[in-house]
């Protein structure tokens, strides 16, 4: 009886904290109607699960830099377009068109990247 109910208590817990591991929808966090383009020097590559984020510099209009974070794809679609951690690197030059985050932060979704070799890569997401 003891090892049922552990087992049934070990189940609910699993249940109810499943919601904390579900993926955002891209609209929840960026704006999916803003797509920007931003060129610059990569100074940092975070390949973590489940999102590779690139940390970007990039010139201002009035010439001053600002740093961006950039939430590529997940891990399995980057795998699937056959980009591994060698992919980028820091100092890489790269264009991206990115979908800018709602609160207004340097925070970006990844929609498409053309690496330093002149390779291009999409986003399986439409845009509007």
């Amino acid at each position: 009886m003891k090892t049922l109910s552990a087992a049934l208590v070990a189940l609910a817990l699993t249940v109810s904290a499943s919601p904390l591991f579900a993926h955002h929808t891209i609209s929840a966090v960026y704006d999916i109607n803003k797509v920007v383009t931003l060129k610059g020097v990569v100074t940092e590559v975070d390949w973590q699960n489940p999102h590779v984020i690139l940390h970007l510099d990039v010139k201002n209009d009035d010439g001053t830099t600002g740093s961006w974070n950039v939430e590529t794809w997940h891990l399995q679609g980057m795998r699937r377009r056959g980009l591994n951690q060698d992919f980028v690197k820091a100092g890489d030059s790269v264009d991206m068109t990115v979908f800018v985050a709602k609160d207004g932060t340097r925070k970006a979704e990844l929609e498409s990247i053309t690496l330093p070799t002149g390779t291009a890569y999409l986003s399986m997401v439409k845009q509007p």
